[in-house]
């Protein structure tokens, strides 16, 4: 590599042994040399800060470490590089994945948490860990009522069919129910009720403190070093940071961006294509700490994607929900024609996207489309959440003038207004009104949502591959004890949400996935953190 390449490359490592999860550390102390090398960052002679458990991270597992770990007993502290927590989690739909919980129950649902991870296992496509999903599974009904304890409020009204399971391919392996709990207000309710655990603990809380490296001592009796603290970055100056007992990682994984970019195109090729959907604070750190210590990675090249948009002047895409409701519309390349079945789940039409190398496309709807996404508002559903994040159905207008909605009185005066061969798109509508009347798609045997486009005025939006998050991360156990790569346990290194493999490594299961296995091993990192036995100092 020249030295005028950008790409992100790991100190220490090459690009294949990033790839294989290879750390350099790991391999140095296997062959018995090198200890000194090992260490992330030296042992410094003076500590800024000292705690029993220390988080990197404050989003929904870093929340979530916290609360568990002082509950236990120990003094944490957590600290975030951004002035406001909250990261992916505050900007999320606020559903959790669970089965069999006494939501589920009141309104007759039997479920059981052995169904939920043979769904999870099946889309996990023999590439996650089925001992990661089981813990995921058994845990997650209690979670739910973890979370209403502090406050979240889950409704019958808002429990929906969140995943797949309806889906052929899924409903001949489980019956598909209903797991999605959506609370009221969404991510930013839920994260709202963990902050306010967070302080209810008196846990020591640095923002704008960036976590840099992990600080080790060298042990010979494992295969990697022990973790003892964290050097970070606090207002210009690098600080010490010592754990007592542990450290839990639960930075946020990476987002798709432009900094982001050489390293997706590296490691995780198909997200390059992407635009971010989730916090721009993910940057990986958690990922550049964990291997500097020989932690192992799985997951590479997958990812939580879903259809976005992406407005002028914003760096964040917004999740299109029109597809998630099942309401009429078609999905069109800037060549007028139709490329998916729009009916299929979020997760699949990201898929057909990636491989018809469709990175921008169009949802085209009608008037009626408009009408019917209004009557989701009085079931809890909030007007910009019923077509895409930002856009209220309520008032369409403020999105043409705003310029990320087109109009058209004909189909073909919207095709003119978005820049679209106007014969091409009419014969598209045409062709699939003729199809929907008929009940019959046979171009892309779409069945859900399958209505006829004809109720002037004609509406457009953008869309893009969004990533919501990046589905690979540090190999855990199921205690949330990151693994290094002979498998063995890292000493007193925990990691927890994105910043950890959980319960993906393969397709996205729906929505709620995310939250369910944050709130599951952010909960469980905080509780086996503060059990460590505290070391010499």
């Amino acid at each position: 590599m020249n030295k005028d390449d950008k790409r992100i490359i790991l100190p220490g490592m090459t690009r294949r042994q990033f790839v294989t999860g290879a750390g350099l550390a790991g391999a140095t102390l296997l062959a018995g040399v090198g200890l000194k090398e090992t260490q992330a960052a030296p042992i410094p002679k003076k500590w800024d800060f000292e705690s029993d458990v220390v988080v990197a991270g404050f989003g929904g597992a870093g929340a979530c470490a916290a609360i568990e770990a002082a509950k236990a007993g120990s003094s944490v502290l957590i600290m975030e590089k951004e002035e406001v927590p909250g990261g992916c989690t505050t900007i999320s739909g606020g559903v959790i994945y669970a089965a069999g919980t006494a939501l589920q129950k009141s309104i007759g649902i039997e479920d059981t948490p052995e169904e939920m991870s043979k769904y999870l296992g099946a889309c996990g496509q023999g590439k996650a860990v089925d001992a990661l999903i089981r813990v995921a599974s058994e845990r997650s009904a209690e979670n739910i009522a973890w979370l209403q304890g502090m406050g979240v409020e889950f409704t019958k009204e808002l429990l929906f069919l969140s995943g797949m399971e309806g889906e052929p391919e899924y409903s001949a392996i489980t019956p598909p129910k209903k797991r999605g709990h959506r609370c009221k207000g969404t991510g930013g309710a839920l994260f709202k009720a963990l902050y306010n655990g967070v302080k209810a603990q008196n846990v020591k809380t640095l923002l704008k403190t960036q976590a840099l490296r992990l600080i080790t001592k060298a042990t010979m009796a494992k295969s990697s070093c022990e973790v003892i603290g964290v050097k970070a970055s606090r207002e210009g100056k690098e600080i010490n940071i010592l754990a007592r007992k542990a450290v839990v990682l639960a930075t946020g994984g990476i987002m798709a961006s432009e900094a982001a970019k050489p390293w997706l195109q590296d490691y995780s090729p198909d997200l390059a294509l992407c635009v971010p959907a989730g916090s721009q604070s993910a940057t990986g750190d958690g990922y550049r700490m964990g291997m500097y210590c020989g932690a192992a990675m799985k997951g590479l090249n997958t990812g939580a994607l879903l259809p976005s948009v992406l407005f002028p002047g914003q760096k964040i895409g917004g999740i299109v929900y029109v597809n998630i409701w099942g309401l009429p519309n078609i999905y069109v390349k800037p060549n007028g024609t139709r490329f998916c079945n729009e009916g299929a789940y979020y997760v699949l039409v990201s898929e057909d996207m990636i491989s018809n190398k469709v990175s921008t496309a169009y949802c085209v709807f009608d008037s009626e489309t408009v009408k019917k996404s209004l009557e989701l508002i009085p079931k809890g559903i909030e007007p910009t959440r019923t077509l895409a994040l930002g856009i209220d159905s309520r008032d369409m207008e403020k999105g043409v003038q705003g310029g990320f909605v087109w109009k058209g009185e004909t189909v073909s005066e919207l095709a003119k207004s978005m820049g679209v061969d106007a014969s091409a798109l009419e014969k598209t509508v045409s062709t699939y009104n003729h199809y929907a009347e008929s009940g019959k798609d046979l171009d892309f045997k779409r069945t859900r949502g399958l209505s006829p486009l004809k109720m002037p005025p004609f509406y457009a939006f953008k869309i893009h591959v969004g990533m919501v998050g990046h589905c690979g991360g540090l190999s855990i156990n199921t205690k949330a004890q990151v693994m290094d790569t002979f498998d063995e346990v890292i000493p007193r290194l925990y990691a927890a949400g994105r910043d950890s493999i959980g319960i993906f490594g393969g397709r996205y299961p729906g929505s709620g996935g995310a939250l369910s296995d944050l709130v599951t091993f952010g909960r469980i990192a905080g509780k086996n953190a503060a059990a460590e036995t505290p070391q010499k100092k």
